[in-house]
């Protein structure tokens, strides 16, 4: 679905942000894109949905290839979801800030209401349609712009560091809704973040160090790699911490069972 060939971008024609990057995401994958502060994942974020224009290289989008004259229906296509909340809702209530996208698409206003009525209720956020913007939480209001963006009919949605400015139980609602559009919905599902707990949970992951892709694969495998993550200045979270020290301990990693229930509880986490 995704096809990303050479990438390069750069700022200013001086700081290259991004280098030569080429990668393949698969239709209904849930992607994580990681990489410490200044590796270039927002950046290619926005590359991806055209608001930024990269020097050199290619996107594909369902073989559409993004260029100044199919942005528009490249956007058709993709959505995105900021890390800040508070500065994506655009509309007075719960249901104009759903119905906003739509209604700059001229969809005909009974089709915005089932749509509004439809996605409001897949997100949970179906009691809350008369609700001002001040009166929910951080975790709703990504709830909302991810009903935004789905009532858009879009067919791949980008997280851009979307759970870094929630509290615990807004990280919790917006993981458990991304895993429920992942596997339930078969959504597309893309997730720039720099936390290896979050990004476990996905099906795929793109390590960038300094705008390269240094390593790609599963996380199971790829979170292994302890030096690596280091190098690419992840933090290791405790749970993963614990899980590997006891695969690479000789004594312990024989024990499968102990092995097994440690994976599975960052997993479940």
């Amino acid at each position: 679905m995704i096809k990303v060939r050479n990438l390069n971008f750069m700022y200013e024609e001086t700081k290259e942000v991004i280098k030569d990057l080429s990668f393949d995401i698969k239709k209904g994958a849930w992607v994580s894109i990681l990489g410490h502060n200044g590796s270039g994942k927002s950046t290619l974020a926005k590359v991806l949905v055209g608001l930024l224009k990269a020097q050199s290289g290619q996107i594909f989008i369902d073989d559409i290839e993004l260029t100044e004259k199919t942005v528009h229906e490249v956007r058709k296509k993709v959505g995105i979801v900021f890390q800040n909340p508070d500065n994506q809702f655009v509309g007075v209530t719960v249901r104009h800030d759903i119905a906003f996208g739509l209604e700059n698409m001229k969809i005909p206003q009974e089709e915005i209401v089932k749509r509004v009525d439809l996605y409001a209720r897949l997100v949970g956020m179906e009691d809350y349609l008369k609700k001002e913007p001040q009166q929910l939480s951080g975790g709703q209001k990504q709830r909302v712009a991810i009903a935004g963006a789905l009532a858009m009919h879009k067919d791949i949605i980008i997280f851009d560091e979307a759970t870094s400015m929630l509290d615990p139980e807004g990280v919790f609602e917006v993981t458990n809704l991304i895993r429920k559009l992942n596997k339930e919905q078969g959504q597309t599902i893309i997730t720039i973040t720099h936390d290896l707990e979050f990004a476990l949970k996905s099906d795929y992951a793109l390590i960038l160090s300094e705008g390269v892709l240094i390593k790609e694969g599963k996380p199971s495998e790829v979170f292994l790699e302890e030096d690596l993550l280091r190098q690419s200045k992840l933090t290791v979270p405790p749970g993963l911490k614990l899980y590997l020290d006891v695969k690479n301990d000789p004594k312990l990693k024989e024990q499968s069972e102990l092995v097994d229930a440690l994976w599975t509880f960052n997993l479940k986490k």
